[in-house]
């Protein structure tokens, strides 16, 4: 039976790290929507309708997205399972998830939300810095940049989507979206919330030890 995980973070949860290590351990295809999107343009299988969409900033229909999923998992890779990284976000996508894969007789396993506090989610993002020679990401309470990196500020980026008051609004929005998205896992006893503070492997630790016992 295929092992299906959503995979649900605010940005600054550290879903991304989980994310890679978990796809590793249970040897499952890390479906990011994103990256499928960017993948689908690039290679013009993306609707002419949906590029334009995408090229001015739009949100693509639930449909369109629930079918690039389709495609996806009927890969050779998603054979044992998969997790889906930034999708569903809204309970009309977690419904026309759960119906696309009934259709293929699969169920989902399990939703993993990684609980951090507001601030700390501030504090993490808004002090991330990037060299902008390497592309290193840094951070500036965490992992500071070398000391010559710091004697010369024009080196590093601090990225638009990482000032204060872009993180506000993303972090509203997260807020907003998945308002109703974890009541209604919860309901279905598929949510499992995962405290999303300490190391990398401690947070893993924590996913792992709730993944197992996921019949």
């Amino acid at each position: 039976m295929s092992t299906i995980v959503v995979l649900v973070g605010p940005p600054g949860s550290g879903k991304g790290t989980q994310a890679k290590v978990l796809c590793e351990r249970y040897g499952l295809a890390h479906l990011s929507t994103g990256d499928m999107l960017r993948a689908a343009k690039a290679a013009g299988t993306l609707e002419p309708e949906y590029r334009k969409l995408m090229d001015e900033g739009g949100l693509l229909p639930d449909a369109a997205v629930i079918g690039l999923i389709e495609r996806r998992t009927k890969d050779a890779d998603c054979g044992s399972g998969f997790l889906l990284d930034g999708f569903p976000r809204t309970v009309p996508q977690a419904e026309a998830l759960e119906a696309m894969l009934a259709l293929r007789g699969l169920v989902l396993s399990a939703v993993v939300q990684l609980d951090v506090a507001r601030g700390l989610l501030e504090e993490r993002l808004i002090h991330r810095r990037t060299d902008k020679r390497s592309g290193q990401i840094y951070h500036l309470l965490y992992n500071p940049p070398p000391p010559e990196l710091l004697k010369d500020p024009g080196s590093l980026e601090h990225r638009k989507d990482d000032q204060p008051e872009a993180v506000n609004t993303r972090l509203d929005a997260y807020d907003s979206m998945t308002a109703a998205l974890l009541p209604y896992y919860e309901e279905r006893g598929l949510l499992r919330r995962i405290d999303g503070v300490g190391k990398p492997e401690e947070v893993t630790g924590r996913v792992v030890a709730s993944l197992d016992t996921v019949k």
